[in-house]
């Protein structure tokens, strides 16, 4: 709908929302949570409470709570929710630094002075996202969990990467239907830029497709990831100053360019 027509309808009011603009806005607004600034741009988030009690163990499986048993785990929240009891994560003596798989393993611990054992309610909250047998989503993926733990050049890095990989085969894949394969190879590795190709090949393509184009705010904010993606590539991570609203706005370019190529492909390998 966004891409159609340059805004969503909003299902309370009614008002027409610009759909970029306000999940930008959010993310921005967020981006000190990290891993909560992730769910204005795709990232799921699940909530639910059970009650725990202190010195117990408990598997908690998050696929009975909605979590797709592929899903890639972002960040686990423990919130006691009557000041009793709260949870504690178990590991063995070497914690994996990706959590892995879907399955808590949790004890219950006392908060304050009292009598033990005793039960209380805990609030779990868990931000996700999905899983997709796809190149270019793995690199989304690789980008959302880097910016979830603050490493926000490496993020932008596998943002950019994102976008490239679902817009090149597409592209070369319309151009064999006109010129040779080595000369349509040699063109996409010597002379096509990602700037080329997002800013006047995709364009002509939707346009000549009777495609609405990629929106210009969100084209702008690719190329602007693009200058900071080359400059991490060329200067290094450590003297590319990289704040958390640069990567969430890159990460908000890379997620609406990945699904504007979603929404324009079928149509564009039809024509």
């Amino acid at each position: 709908m966004y891409f159609k027509k340059g805004f969503v309808t909003c299902g309370h009011c009614g008002d027409q929302v610009d759909l970029w603009q306000a999940a930008l806005d959010r993310a921005t607004r967020l981006s000190a949570t990290g891993a909560g600034a992730l769910v204005s741009l795709g990232a799921a988030q699940t909530t639910f409470v059970i009650p725990l009690e202190t010195g117990k163990y408990y598997t908690v499986e998050l696929t009975n709570y909605g979590v797709p048993a592929d899903a890639r785990i972002l960040r686990r929240i423990y919130t006691g929710q009557g000041g009793d009891v709260t949870a504690m994560e178990w590991h063995g003596n070497a914690p994996p630094l990706r959590f892995p798989g879907t399955v808590l393993r949790l004890v219950g611990v006392p908060l304050g002075e009292g009598p033990l054992p005793r039960v209380d309610r805990v609030a779990i909250n868990i931000v996700w996202v999905r899983h997709e047998d796809s190149d270019e989503w793995s690199y989304l993926v690789t980008a959302f969990e880097s910016a979830a733990a603050g490493d926000y050049a490496p993020s932008l890095v596998f943002a950019q990467s994102a976008v490239e990989i679902s817009m090149m085969p597409l592209i070369e894949e319309k151009l064999r239907r006109h010129a040779s394969t080595e000369h349509v190879r040699n063109f996409m590795r010597d002379s096509l830029t990602f700037g080329h190709a997002v800013n006047i090949i995709l364009p002509y393509l939707c346009v000549e497709a009777g495609l609405t184009r990629m929106p210009d705010v969100v084209r702008g904010a690719l190329n602007k990831m693009r200058k900071k993606r080359n400059d991490i590539i060329h200067e290094g991570a450590k003297a590319t100053a990289i704040t958390a609203e640069d990567a969430m706005e890159g990460l908000c370019a890379a997620a609406f360019g990945f699904e504007y190529m979603r929404f324009v492909r079928p149509i564009l390998e039809r024509a």
